[in-house]
């Protein structure tokens, strides 16, 4: 099989430190829960009995993840920033996906969509963290590197995708990995006791399948045939009480999430399931692969972050208040 063109950031590898130190991460209103036991161990086979020699989830640093998947209403604040360079079609699904429109006087949603999650190509979710990186800017450079390089996407002579592989050095915000995706969904510090980690096979800390049904009738996922087709989506959190040990909701329905591995022949890697899903895709040792850039295939997204950290300037102030009162003293 042809495997993708990449392209590597220099220095850039599979445990890459997600700190910016002396440098403040906001949230943009987004919500984040922080996963920490960094150095962890990845799965043994007897967590993974659907794939034994599959080993994930081992992460070497602290890091963000948001509880739920990027909602409709927040996407739409991308796409009217990322309007004037987009060079699609106005309702391209790459760029807009299921449930935001192009009306005479600029983009909206579907009323009562706001809090559904949303989908997206591949390319255009790297973007979405670039702009998240350089602040939600509005000029071309807020989009155009900082996590992922777009001077790296293109298309071989074959049409193969080629892109960057990995987040760049010292982004913000970034397409979770794998390792990254896998702990926050499944790993639990105390799995086997205190101080036991391991993982469970379903992310609402359980060895049993998820119960497939409305919130209403009990249920803890939408993932499975139990909810109507009339129901196109829901809103994310619908489910609290099935929650990963880090607090993640979702993992098991909602929508499939890129990942940001790649997995050859231009692909990368997609996790966890949608809503009516009939796979076992949320399970600690099922993923799959999508298209990663100039087909129409589109998913879900769930954005990693760094930490934050007390900004350098701040410290700084603090000792200098802290000198002067000891001279007047």
């Amino acid at each position: 099989m042809r495997t993708l063109s990449i392209i590597t950031a220099a220095g850039v590898g599979a445990a890459v430190p997600a700190i910016c130190v002396g440098q403040a991460v906001p949230s943009y209103g987004l919500d984040f829960v922080t996963v920490g036991a960094p150095g962890n161990r990845a799965t043994i086979p007897e967590e993974v009995p659907l794939d034994p020699e599959r080993r994930v989830g081992a992460v070497a640093y602290t890091y963000r993840i948001m509880r739920s998947e990027v909602t409709t209403a927040e996407w739409l604040n991308f796409v009217r920033a990322y309007e004037p360079y987009w060079t699609g079609t106005p309702h391209d699904p790459r760029l807009v996906g299921d449930y935001i429109y192009r009306t005479a006087s600029g983009y909206e949603l579907d009323p009562g969509t706001e809090r559904w999650p949303t989908r997206m190509s591949w390319r255009m979710a790297a973007i979405y963290c670039n702009w998240l990186h350089n602040g939600r800017g509005s000029g071309p450079e807020a989009f155009a590197s900082g996590a992922y390089d777009t001077s790296t996407f293109r298309t071989d002579p074959l049409g193969f995708p080629v892109e960057q592989a990995t987040r760049s050095p010292g982004a913000r915000f970034w397409i979770p990995s794998a390792d990254e995706w896998a702990k926050a969904a499944f790993y639990d510090p105390h799995r086997y006791g205190p101080g036991q980690g391991g993982y469970w096979q379903w992310p609402d800390r359980g060895d049993e399948m998820m119960i497939g049904a409305l919130p209403s009738q009990g249920g803890e996922t939408n993932a499975f045939v139990g909810i109507p087709g009339s129901i196109w989506q829901m809103d994310v959190g619908s489910y609290p009480w099935a929650a990963s040990p880090w607090g993640l909701l979702d993992i098991s329905g909602g929508e499939r999430e890129w990942g940001e591995n790649a997995r050859g022949s231009g692909t990368r890697i997609v996790l966890g399931s949608r809503i009516r899903g009939t796979t076992l895709a949320e399970r600690v040792d099922g993923f799959y692969s999508s298209s990663s850039s100039d087909s129409i295939i589109v998913h879900g997204l769930r954005v990693a972050s760094a930490v934050p950290t007390p900004a350098a300037p701040a410290v700084f102030s603090v000792i200098i208040v802290t000198i002067a009162r000891r001279r007047r003293e």
